[in-house]
This record gives structure tokens, C-alpha cells and sequence, in this order.
């Protein structure tokens, strides 16, 4: 038996990725998303409100609980840390990296499982997930789960698939809402177009399960109507639902076709598998519109189906998999890198699969893991330091103005400052406010350096507390300057 067998080198790998994904992870906090959903975690343990998302420069990143409860259970638990928050988000990378591999050895075998494995942790972009607490890496674990639940209800039959399927659907909308019934209810509907499984499908009794799949969302959906008379869950609907169908989120947009051109990127170095997978299947589309020209039309209409002769196979599933994951994200106005995160785990395989057709597949599985591990090594101990280096900015600036703020004041925070990770250090009560709050309030306020400077000149009564506060925003890349005054005049 050779020592780097199939299993072995498993084995070898999913210890490399348990490193990676949980080794440096008490680094400062990211802003926006992270940061925000940190201080609402905390705030929820501090208050034991657990239906108020309450934080400082966050209000854009409220979303369904479930996130902000598992965290805050953690904090209650272990304490508030950047480890603690980070833990669950890499324990669900590493679930979804387990699950790929799952499904590929039922579906294609060992050897492919592995490759599956190997291009989805360790290429460039999905395995960072895990080192940042997004609500997006619960989401990729849920969808996973639902979706290889389907496949085994699919194949087996057995009744307590049905149960993990609509639980992930369940957690999913608890988690963020439309996403997960996006793919998995449309990767059911278009399996429907296939003869063979479309009984089994109909078994999964959506009119039963689905309503009550709906129940944790819509219970707390009631109980937050309740406290703020709606102002939350109508916010949510405007925001997550009407605008990010329609227009670009935080200035994040694109054509058709921008992940298309993104995954040749986030798939490195694994990139060309992903070039010729395209190239196969684009070539294999073009010869059925050839051969069927525009009867093809008819196979996207659902009274068509019943004439269809579609056979069952793991990589149709898949395919079908990418249409809600993928395609369908495409289309959106708003293109932010998380939207097709779903699609990264089912194009893992289709790529394994492609290696493993290859005549001298494990040369160049050799060749692209040496790559992977190498830019692996080079993320962990170069490039994320020298970020994490960066974002003490934000726990020095935070220390010095809470030196100059007595600890009973409020700190008045004016500007679009959108530094969460400040608020959740300085640990203080901070109040935004507009102009016109502006007008009327007196104490200690945090504005730009340029404000600053502004209504000096105009004469206005502001003392300069302390030297300039440099703050890096990394979503921005640059480098915010702000200066604490106070006033004692209206």
C-alpha cells in the first residue's frame, strides 16, 4: 500500500485546511459586514434583546436573526472574541468542504472526491470565507445540505432526507432569507422537467413542508412587528428583496456574464479545469442548438415536460444545481462576490470530474495542489498579517478616544463614517446624527479631519480634542482621518 493513498492524502489535506481556516483568526475585526454583525451579536447578550438589531454604523447589515443568535450563544458561552465570532463560520466552510466531498464519492468515486475537495478548499477565494463571519458561509453550509438531501431523497427514497431537506430550508431563510428557497426551490423545479424523478420530487409534499418550513422566519418576523410596528421587516423587504433585484448594493454592479469571468479568478489556481469545462460545455450547447434548433424553446416550458425523455444522471443534477446557484445571479443588477457562493461547491465537482477524465490527471492534480498549498502558506503567514496589521488602526484609534471621552458621555459620531469595528471596540455608547442633530447637540463628537478643519474656519465653536485618529477602511482602501471635538454651545 502506498503511504500517500487516496484516503491518506485526505486525511493529509483536510488537516491543511483545519490550519488554515482556524489558525489566525483572533486578528482584528473586518469591516463592514463582520464588524456589524459582531456588535449585534454582543449587543444581543448585553441587552438579552434578542429581536433588536441595534449597532452603530450597521444599520445596513440587519438581516434574519439566526446568525446573530448562534454567535451571541457563543459569546454567552466562551466569551466576546474574534476567534469565538469566526468559529462557526469556519466550522461551515469546513462542513461544505466535507459535504462536496460526500457527494462527489457517491456520485463519481474516491479519486474524484478528492480532487473535488482539493479545488474547493483550496482555491482561492472559498476557503477565505471561513476566516471572516459572514452571514454567507452558514448560507453555502445550509444550501449544501439541502442539496446533497435531495440527491440521496432522490436515489434512496428514505423519508428522513425529506426531513434534512426542509430543514435547510428552514435555517436558511431564518439565516437570510430568499437565497436558499432561490436554489434549492428552483433546482426542484427544474427537475421536474425530468420523467424519471418527477414523482419523487412531488413526494417531497412542498404545500406540507414548505409552510411550515416558513414558521421559525415568519414567528419572529410577528414578534419583531410587534416591538417596532414593522420598521425593520419593511426595511428588510425594500433593501434585500426590491432594491437588489433592480439596483446596484454599496456600488457593487455588473453586466451578465461578471461571474462568469470572476470564477476564472476566485478559481486559481485551479482555473484552467474551469477554462475547459467551459469549453466542452459550451461546444456540447452549441451542437444541440444545431441539432434542435428552436424546438429547443419548448424545453423550458413546463407544460412541455410530460413530452420530454430526460434521463436521471449526477451530472444533470448538478448542472441543474447551477442555474439558481449561478445563472440566476447574473441577471441581478446588484453583483456582490457572495451572491453565487452555492455555485462553488457544484462546479468543484463538475471541475474534479473534468480533471479525472484527463489521461494524466494526476500529474496535473500534483502541479495544481503544489500551487494551491503554496499560495495557501503565502495568505496565512504574509498577506493576512500584513491586513491584519492595517485594521490595528481601528483598536488604537478607539483606545485613545476613549481616553478622551469621560465614560459617562455619549460620543456624537458625525459623517458617513461606516466604521463599525471602531464602535465595537470603543465598547461606548456612540449616537449618529444628521445636520440638523448637528445644530442642536453639545459634547464630544467624532467628525472628519476635514469637517473639522471646514467649521474652524467658518468660526464655529469646536475644540480639537487630541491629534488626528487614522482609521483604515479597507472597503474603501484608504485611509480615514478623524479628529474628536467638543463643544459646549449650541
Amino acid at each position: 500500500m502506498k503511504f500517500l493513498s487516496v484516503d491518506r492524502t485526505f486525511l493529509i489535506l483536510l488537516s491543511v485546511l483545519i490550519v488554515y481556516l482556524f489558525y489566525g483568526n483572533s486578528s482584528p475585526l473586518v469591516d463592514q459586514d463582520e464588524a456589524a454583525y459582531a456588535g449585534f451579536s454582543r449587543t444581543m447578550v448585553e441587552t438579552k434583546d434578542f429581536l433588536t438589531m441595534d449597532f452603530p454604523y450597521s444599520t445596513p447589515h440587519r438581516k434574519p436573526p439566526l446568525h446573530f443568535w448562534i454567535t451571541s450563544s457563543f459569546f454567552q458561552i466562551f466569551g466576546p472574541s474574534e476567534w469565538i465570532l469566526r468559529l462557526f463560520p469556519a466550522l461551515c466552510i469546513l462542513g461544505t468542504s466535507l459535504l462536496t466531498y460526500h457527494l462527489t464519492n457517491i456520485m463519481f468515486g474516491s479519486r474524484t472526491a478528492l480532487y473535488a475537495f482539493s479545488i474547493l478548499s483550496f482555491s482561492l477565494y472559498f476557503p477565505l470565507n471561513g476566516k471572516i463571519a459572514l452571514v454567507d458561509s452558514l448560507l453555502v453550509f445550509f444550501g449544501m445540505c439541502g442539496f446533497v438531501s435531495l440527491y440521496h431523497w432522490i436515489q434512496s427514497q428514505k423519508k428522513r432526507f425529506v426531513f434534512f431537506f426542509w430543514l435547510s430550508v428552514s435555517l436558511g431563510l431564518l439565516l437570510k432569507g430568499p437565497p436558499i428557497l432561490i436554489f434549492l426551490g428552483g433546482t426542484c423545479v427544474l427537475l421536474l422537467s425530468i420523467n424519471q424523478i418527477r414523482s419523487k420530487i412531488w413526494k417531497l409534499n412542498p404545500f406540507v413542508w414548505l409552510p411550515i418550513a416558513f414558521v421559525p422566519l415568519l414567528l419572529w418576523g410577528t414578534l419583531s412587528w410587534q416591538k417596532d410596528k414593522g420598521e425593520l421587516i419593511r426595511w428588510m423587504v425594500d433593501w434585500y428583496i426590491l432594491r437588489r433585484a433592480t439596483d446596484p448594493v454599496f456600488g457593487q454592479s455588473g453586466p451578465p456574464g461578471t461571474y462568469l469571468l470572476l470564477f476564472v479568478v476566485t478559481f486559481f489556481p485551479w482555473s484552467r479545469l474551469y477554462l475547459s469545462f467551459l469549453n466542452e460545455y459550451c461546444w456540447k450547447l452549441i451542437a444541440y442548438l444545431k441539432t434542435e434548433g428552436f424546438r429547443v424553446t419548448q424545453y423550458l416550458l413546463p407544460w412541455h415536460w410530460k413530452k420530454n425523455n430526460f434521463t436521471f444522471t449526477s451530472k444533470r443534477f448538478l448542472l441543474l444545481g447551477l442555474v439558481f446557484s449561478w445563472l440566476f445571479y447574473e441577471f441581478l443588477a446588484s453583483k456582490l462576490p457572495s451572491y453565487p457562493l452555492s455555485a462553488y461547491p457544484i462546479l468543484s465537482i463538475l471541475l474534479a470530474d473534468q480533471l479525472a477524465r484527463k489521461h494524466n490527471q494526476i500529474y496535473m492534480y500534483r502541479v495544481y495542489l503544489t500551487v494551491s498549498l503554496v499560495m495557501i502558506a503565502t495568505i496565512s503567514f504574509i498577506l493576512l498579517p500584513r491586513f491584519s496589521e492595517l485594521r490595528k488602526y481601528t483598536i488604537e484609534a478607539a483606545g485613545v478616544v476613549s481616553s478622551i471621552v469621560p465614560q459617562n458621555e455619549t460620543l456624537h459620531s458625525f459623517g458617513a463614517h461606516g466604521i463599525p469595528s471602531f464602535a465595537y471596540y470603543y465598547h461606548r455608547p456612540i449616537q449618529e446624527i444628521s445636520w440638523e442633530d448637528l445644530k442642536t447637540k453639545k459634547g464630544y463628537f467624532l467628525v472628519s479631519e476635514s469637517d473639522y478643519q471646514t467649521w474652524k474656519g467658518l468660526g464655529l465653536h469646536w475644540e480639537g480634542m487630541g491629534e488626528p485618529l487614522s482609521i483604515y477602511a479597507y472597503d474603501r482602501n484608504k485611509m480615514l482621518k478623524l479628529r474628536v471635538v467638543k463643544t459646549n454651545e449650541f
